[in-house]
């Protein structure tokens, strides 16, 4: 099991506006690879249509076991479309493509939608990472604006995303000509040289509480669609002092919600998932 925790102190609502200030709805997810973690908020209040194309790809598995195919130094990396299986490339099924929403610029760190070239609303499953700030004015203002729908959200994605795009590139032609590779070294390309999406999903997380009635607390939270979690609680800060309190599964959406009837003073909640 792997806890993601979010705590919160029941004795006030104090501050929590300050907590959730940030557009609290919007989701996060975690993109697992060879060089470590990008955790990226997924911007769902200015691009809804893309994140929830790319959501459906994710709660699907489309991207797990896929690999980078794309590093264009100082400019982007790029994944999403393909995965390598028995020594052979093997193109991740997309969906229709979904109209462009362009709102937010390409700034460092951010994530966007690929798509083919003079054609804005062509978007499928491939995504880029944006590496430096210098690359905003290009695109945004190129083929209708390439929509932003997420931003790296930690110190630790940033290094992650810069470990990546430094790998030296290689040329195996088309649509591999700036193919990022590791510990390669000549020959034919081998499985391990390849940079992994190990897994995208959704990190789970309380996003409110509330009180609707004396002596109950609603928690409303999200995660991935139709998944079981465990909520747990405690009067104090210790982990190991939390216990299990209701296991619930969330809803085809990810809406995780549980009305806490036995809250007293002071409590302390975390969602731990598969």
């Amino acid at each position: 099991m792997k806890t993601f925790l979010l705590l919160f102190c029941l004795a006030t609502a104090a501050g929590l506006s300050a907590l959730f200030a940030q557009n609290p709805s919007n989701p996060v997810a975690r993109f697992q690879t060879d060089r470590g973690d990008m955790d990226v908020v997924l911007l769902q209040d200015v691009a809804p249509n893309t994140v929830a194309n790319f959501l459906r790809y994710v709660n699907r598995g489309a991207y797990d076991n896929t690999f980078v195919h794309r590093s264009v130094a100082s400019f982007i990396i790029q994944g999403g479309g393909y995965r390598f299986r028995n020594n052979q490339v093997e193109a991740v099924p997309a969906d229709p493509p979904v109209a462009n929403e362009f709102q937010v610029s390409n700034a460092r760190g951010t994530l966007a939608m690929a798509k083919l070239g003079g054609n804005p609303n062509s978007a499928t499953n491939q995504w880029f990472f944006n590496e430096s700030d210098a690359n905003a004015a290009n695109l945004d203002n190129q083929n209708g604006g390439f929509t932003v729908f997420g931003r790296i959200i930690n110190s630790s994605g940033f290094s992650v995303m810069d470990a990546i795009g430094s790998l030296p590139t290689y040329n195996a032609g088309s649509p591999f000509d700036q193919l990022p590779l590791q510990n390669y070294t000549g020959g034919p390309i081998q499985d391990p040289n390849l940079v992994h999406v190990i897994s995208v999903k959704v990190i789970s997380k309380f996003l409110s509480l509330s009180y609707p009635a004396p002596n109950v607390v609603h928690l409303q939270g999200s995660g991935a669609a139709n998944t079981t979690y465990r909520i747990d609680a405690s009067l104090t800060l210790a982990a190991e002092s939390f216990t299990p309190l209701v296991t619930i599964t969330s809803d085809s959406i990810g809406n995780i919600s549980h009305d806490d009837t036995s809250p007293g003073t002071r409590k302390f909640y975390r969602l731990v998932v598969p």
